[in-house]
């Protein structure tokens, strides 16, 4: 097994071509780990999330890392990991224009959750405790490695 480093551009371009990845971060000082659904565009990742521990944790300390990798078999492999940081992007003055790219990015996808569900501020009255968080990852370093059976 032959295993050597990824370009950046090899690294983005599984970023890009995937959409589920795992989430690494602190929550109450120990580790977590939770799968997540995400787009990358523009150098950055776009996601949502309903509130709870994650969205908790990632307020509390913004770093953050991804993982991403693609199995073929124990000899081939790929695996790009991110480190970065949380930006949400909240409905308001402030981020409404990167609010609605997330959102416009999102609900185009077809195994986006309930695209239809969620309603941007001045279209229906929002119900705080039920609406998904949007947020960026701006992306600190970009590794990655793959394995090859030569």
């Amino acid at each position: 097994m032959n295993v050597q480093e990824m370009t950046t551009p090899e690294c983005q371009a599984m970023l890009e071509a995937n959409s589920i990845c795992h989430l690494g971060c602190i929550a109450a000082g120990k580790p977590y780990i939770v799968p997540l659904q995400y787009i990358y565009r523009g150098g950055m990742l776009y996601a949502f999330s309903m509130p709870g521990k994650k969205i908790e944790s990632l307020r509390a300390d913004p770093h953050l890392c991804l993982q991403l990798d693609q199995v073929e078999t124990k000899q081939e492999w790929q695996s790009v990991l991110v480190e970065g940081r949380y930006q949400e992007l909240p409905d308001d003055e402030k981020w409404h224009g990167e609010h609605m790219y997330a959102w416009s990015l999102l609900q185009k996808k077809n195994d986006w959750w309930e695209p239809g569900a969620y309603k941007p501020a001045g279209m229906e009255p929002p119900k705080p405790a039920s609406l998904p968080v949007f947020f960026t990852i701006e992306i600190e370093t970009l590794s990655g490695r793959r394995a090859r059976n030569d």
